[in-house]
C-alpha cells in the first residue's frame, strides 16, 4: 500500500483549509452549482449545459518558460480526419517526448487553456511536448477523442525524430478528462502492441465514470451534487453501459500490471480526489512504480492557474522532476 504524499496547505500537511484565493473560487463555483441544481438541470437541454460548461472552462494563466521554447502548430492524421496539435520545442536534440491531453469533462477544454502548462513542462522537464486538440463530445462521442489521443501517440512514435525527439522515450500526461485519456492510452498501447510508454502523469484524473467507486467505497466528502454519471451517459457515450468499459473507467480494468510508472496528482478540494488516489493504489498493488501526491488547500483544475498561483508552478516543477529534467 502506497502512502499519499502531502503538500502543505494553509494549515500545513494536515489539510482542512483552502488557500484564500481558492476559497473565493470555490464560493463562486458553489453559487453556480446552486443555480444549476439537479432538479433544474433536468429541464435544460444538454446542448445548452455543454455550452455553459465550455464557457466556464479555462483561466487566464501565464507563460512560465524561462528558456527558449518554440511553438509549432501542426495537423496530424487521425481516425476522423486531421488532428490539430501544438508542439513545444525546447532547445536540445534527441529529447524525450510528452503527449499532453487537456481536461474539460470530455465535452470542453482546449489546447489554448493548457498552452502554458505545456510550455512550462517543455521548459522545466526538457521534453518536446505535444498538446493534442482531440475531438469533443457530444459532437463526437466515445471513443472519438480517445482514439485521437492514441493516434497522436502513434504519430509521435513514427515522426518524433523529425521534431528532434527520441521516439523510444514517449510519456503521456493529462488533467481531469485528459488524465483519463492518458492512462487509457496506456491500456490501448498494451492491447494493440503499440508504442512503449515511459511514464504516465495523471493530474486529478477522472478514472471512474460508472459510479462504481462511490458505490463500493462511499461518496467523497464535499462531492454532493457532483454526480456526472447521468449527464455523461447522455452526452459522452451511445449507451450508458459503456461508462463501465475500462476505456471509460480505467479504475475498473482487471489488469494494470503492465502499465508504465505513474505519477498521480490530486487536490484536497477536488470532487474526484478519492477515485484518483484509489487508482494510484490499484496501480501500486499491481506492481507499477507509482507516486501519489495530494496538494492541500487547492481545488480541481488548480493547474490551470500556472503562472498565477504558486502551487500550480510548484506542481509543474514536481512533474518535471519526475519526468527527469536534464538540468
Amino acid at each position: 500500500m502506497i502512502e499519499v504524499e502531502m503538500r502543505p496547505g494553509p494549515l500545513g500537511l494536515k489539510g482542512g483549509e483552502p488557500f484564500p484565493e481558492v476559497r473565493d473560487e470555490m464560493e463562486r463555483i458553489e453559487k453556480g452549482r446552486r443555480i444549476m441544481r439537479p432538479s433544474l438541470m433536468r429541464w435544460i437541454p444538454n446542448w445548452l449545459i455543454v455550452r455553459l460548461m465550455r464557457k466556464m472552462m479555462g483561466f487566464p494563466n501565464k507563460d512560465i518558460a524561462k528558456g527558449r521554447v518554440k511553438t509549432r502548430a501542426l495537423s496530424i492524421p487521425g481516425p476522423g480526419g486531421e488532428i490539430p496539435v501544438r508542439v513545444y520545442l525546447p532547445e536540445g536534440t534527441n529529447l524525450p517526448i510528452l503527449l499532453y491531453f487537456h481536461g474539460g469533462g470530455w465535452v470542453g477544454g482546449s489546447v489554448d487553456a493548457v498552452e502554458n502548462i505545456g510550455r512550462g513542462l517543455a521548459d522545466r522537464a526538457g521534453h518536446i511536448v505535444i498538446n493534442v486538440d482531440y475531438r469533443l463530445a457530444p459532437e463526437h462521442r466515445f471513443p472519438a477523442g480517445l482514439e485521437d489521443c492514441y493516434a497522436a501517440i502513434e504519430w509521435a512514435a513514427e515522426h518524433g525524430a523529425e521534431l528532434g525527439g527520441d521516439p523510444a522515450r514517449i510519456s503521456v500526461a493529462g488533467d481531469s478528462a485528459g488524465g483519463n485519456f492518458a492512462t487509457v492510452c496506456c491500456l490501448l498501447a498494451h492491447e494493440r502492441n503499440g508504442p512503449a510508454l515511459s511514464h504516465q502523469v495523471l493530474i486529478y484524473p477522472g478514472v471512474d465514470l460508472s459510479g462504481r467507486h462511490d458505490e463500493e467505497l462511499g461518496p467523497q466528502d464535499g462531492a454532493d451534487g457532483m454526480d456526472l454519471g447521468e449527464f455523461l451517459a447522455s452526452v459522452y457515450v451511445d449507451a450508458p453501459e459503456l461508462l463501465a468499459d475500462p476505456r471509460c473507467s480505467p479504475w475498473l480494468a482487471e489488469d494494470v500490471s503492465f502499465m508504465p510508472p505513474a505519477l498521480v496528482l490530486t487536490a484536497e478540494y477536488c470532487f474526484i480526489r478519492d477515485q484518483g488516489e484509489s487508482y494510484a493504489r490499484k496501480l501500486a498493488a499491481a506492481g507499477v512504480p507509482t507516486r501519489a501526491i495530494r496538494y492541500n488547500g487547492v481545488n480541481h483544475a488548480f493547474l490551470d492557474k500556472v503562472g498565477v498561483w504558486p502551487y500550480a508552478d510548484a506542481c509543474i516543477e514536481e512533474i518535471a522532476e519526475v519526468l527527469g529534467s536534464p538540468g
